[in-house]
């Protein structure tokens, strides 16, 4: 047809050309549309960074401007794109010249802001988010102006004598997730990031605990260029990347990692949940003890739990290593929610009480809690400072329905028997004291009497619960208003029985009876038990019955009601 018709192949040709050209003065368009934007943009930031404003108004002001000129830049077309239309190569001398200037306008407006505070370094990070929420934002050219920077930084903080920069935990966080991405590209960038950005908090490190920043033994030895190093430690590999970050960020940067980590794990993006999970558990692992705000960690996973969060596993699994670390902390964060608890605390507690180890040290916390009384505004033994923020401090019925979970795990046996003498009274303490709540018949659940019964089936004592049970001695238990009599029948059966804890808890209980001050209902029980379970073994006894300050704690049964049969026994 072109043969034939050759005016209508120039027509074609014409037309071909217009299109084209018309595409060429769109790109140029939009290329010197983001080129005076930036500019535009540049200079005000300048204008606001030289001003006496209040430094939060100025970080705001300039980092709304710096995301308007971000969001030019993503949108811009990629250079092979450009070349893949045609043009001479003059013209894409031209434009390349151009697309370079707006990379470099936007890399010298951060570089700027950079140099005059390393707070501003908290831009990367807001960049990094940026590109997190849109997959279309994350390019390889954002990346490498994120590395430019990181580098300029790394030079600067060398001849530093302190440094600041807040923000490392949360940037570090960012990066990490994006050292496991898909494309090779962002990868290596990524990784590349990590590593200035490690050598900035080591810098850190070593200024803030008195270390020489030349010292091979503490100090990263930074290549002079990127070239030099290959920072393949750090590719799609999480463990590395969890136990550098732990040795090298400060503790309260390494809390801002870990808190950032724990906020991805309920993204919608499954990749970065997953990949967030896994890069967590590594860095608790290794570095758990180093983590501060551990009771905030501990209740935002109470309430993402609570919102049916689908990485459980994950959040269970940090409550584990957090108490293996800080296991005060956890345990008082858990006992501090409302009674009863619901299952997703049940769950908690399970996780909580999963590794042996940290057994005992549970066991002594849970303890402590429970030598408070319920609703007592004040306690000696924490020196006058309350267990709860709470006008009532339930944490004692909180403790109590704990230890129905923590006693039968098997992690906890040998736990359990160490203190078993230490568990046994403080339950009897926390039966009497539950009774004087004023609780409705739907919350006042036994907690402490069903604590009780677990430590006996939990100890070998599986026969003394089942005569008190064929007795009918529980329920009368929780009917009767004073449980003095319930004490004298628990001592009784544990007698009969010949119990073989009976020696360390007679010790146990002598060593009460010779302390200080107590409540006077703790002396009333401590009294009756002492007294019933003394005669099991009167060799053993009589060291202890012939000390004047034992004698002095019988002398109190003549103050016992003479109207209750266990009493008027133990008078006579």
């Amino acid at each position: 047809t072109s043969t034939r018709n050759p005016k209508a192949m120039s027509s074609l040709q014409i037309l071909h050309y217009s299109v084209k050209r018309h595409h060429m003065v769109h790109k140029v368009s939009s290329l010197l549309d983001a080129y005076s934007g930036l500019l535009s943009n540049e200079s005000v930031i300048l204008v606001v960074n030289s001003s006496f404003v209040d430094p939060l108004l100025q970080f705001e002001s300039q980092l709304k401007i710096i995301e308007s000129s971000f969001r030019m830049l993503v949108v811009m077309p990629s250079l092979d794109k450009i070349k893949e239309m045609g043009s001479s190569n003059e013209d894409f001398e031209d434009m390349e010249n151009l697309y370079h200037n707006i990379l470099n306008t936007y890399e010298n407006i951060l570089l700027t802001l950079v140099s005059k505070d390393l707070y501003k370094l908290q831009i990367l990070k807001e960049m990094l988010v940026w590109m997190s929420k849109d997959r279309s934002y994350l390019q390889e050219r954002i990346m490498v102006i994120i590395n430019k920077v990181l580098r300029f930084t790394v030079t600067k903080v060398r001849k530093y004598t302190s440094v600041d920069a807040p923000c490392l935990g949360l940037l570090a966080a960012e990066l990490s997730l994006l050292c496991s991405h898909e494309d090779p590209s962002i990868v290596q960038q990524a990784s590349l990031g990590m590593c200035h950005l490690l050598y900035i908090a080591q810098c850190q490190y070593d200024i803030r605990t008195n270390k020489p920043t030349n010292d091979k033994s503490y100090s990263l030895q930074f290549p002079s260029s990127d070239v030099e190093f290959l920072p393949k430690e750090f590719q799609q590999d999480k463990s590395k990347i969890a136990q550098r970050v732990g040795q090298t960020l400060l503790p309260s940067l390494l809390t801002d990692f870990v808190w950032s980590l724990l906020m991805k794990l309920s993204s919608p993006d499954d990749k970065i949940a997953s990949d967030a999970a896994s890069i967590l558990k590594f860095t608790l692992e290794f570095h758990a003890k180093k983590v501060t705000m551990v009771t905030k960690i501990v209740d935002a996973i109470y309430r993402q739990l609570c919102d049916n969060n689908c990485m459980k596993d994950v959040m269970l699994r940090v409550i584990t290593l957090l108490t293996c670390t800080s296991p005060k902390k956890v345990i008082f964060q858990l006992m501090d929610y409302s009674v009863p608890a619901d299952d997703t605390l049940i769950q908690m507690w399970q996780a909580a009480g999963s590794e042996a180890s940290v057994a005992p040290h549970v066991l002594k916390t849970i303890l402590l809690i429970l030598k408070g009384k319920p609703e007592e505004m004040e306690d000696t033994l924490t020196q006058g400072k309350c267990f709860s923020l709470d006008a009532t401090n339930l944490m004692p019925l909180a403790a109590s329905q704990a230890l129905c979970t923590f006693l039968p795990l098997g992690s906890y046996k040998k736990a359990v028997a160490q203190f078993f003498p230490q568990l046994l009274m403080t339950l009897m303490f926390q039966v009497f004291y539950s009774k004087e709540l004023k609780l409705t018949p739907r919350d006042n659940a036994l907690y402490a009497q069903d604590a009780l019964r677990v430590l006996l089936n939990c100890s070998g004592l599986q026969q003394v619960d089942i005569t008190l049970t064929k007795e009918n001695f529980w329920d009368q238990l929780s009917e009767d208003p004073c449980c003095y009599c319930g004490v004298y029948f628990i001592a009784k059966t544990l007698s009969e029985y010949n119990f073989p804890q009976f020696p360390e808890t007679l010790r146990y209980l002598y060593k009460l009876s010779v302390e200080g001050p107590r409540r006077s209902e703790d002396t009333v029980i401590i009294v009756i038990f002492l007294t019933e379970v003394s005669f099991v073994d009167c060799e053993l006894c009589s060291p202890f019955l012939s000390l004047p300050k034992f004698k002095s704690k019988f002398q109190f049964l003549i103050f016992l009601p003479l109207n209750v049969g266990p009493y008027q026994d133990l008078r006579s």
